[in-house]
């Protein structure tokens, strides 16, 4: 009897992870699909963060920008960038007529708090 409780035990155990993972790679699947993190072509001290917009994540939506600042911090942690916070700069729409090879909606330019490390010397 003990041991089909303990079982039992594992088995729900095994199902509830298996739930956490799957519900992890669905938000890292749609932070890719929906956001991207790149350093500015313009000053290598800046960052830029691009990000979708539109019908399923409003521009002007307190939730969608908090689902946005989301992946945003994703994409530092998972990249070691950032570690002491960050300034948004700016915020804009990106227009018509800008680069935009990702197909984004919104370009955020940001800058650490705390400067990269130097590059290593070759």
């Amino acid at each position: 009897m003990r041991s089909s409780v303990i079982c039992a035990a594992a088995v729900v155990l095994s199902l509830l992870s298996g739930c956490a993972f799957e519900e992890k790679s669905r938000a890292d699947f749609e932070r890719h699909q929906s956001s991207i993190l790149r350093t500015s072509y313009q000053d290598s001290a800046m960052l830029v963060f691009e990000a979708r917009a539109g019908a399923a994540y409003p521009e002007d939506s307190e939730t969608a920008e908090t689902l946005r600042m989301s992946w945003l911090q994703d994409w530092l942690d998972r990249q070691g960038l950032c570690p002491d916070g960050y300034e948004i700069v700016t915020r804009e729409p990106i227009s018509a007529g800008q680069p935009n090879f990702h197909d984004m909606d919104l370009r955020y330019l940001l800058r650490c708090a705390s400067a990269p490390p130097p590059a290593p010397a070759q």
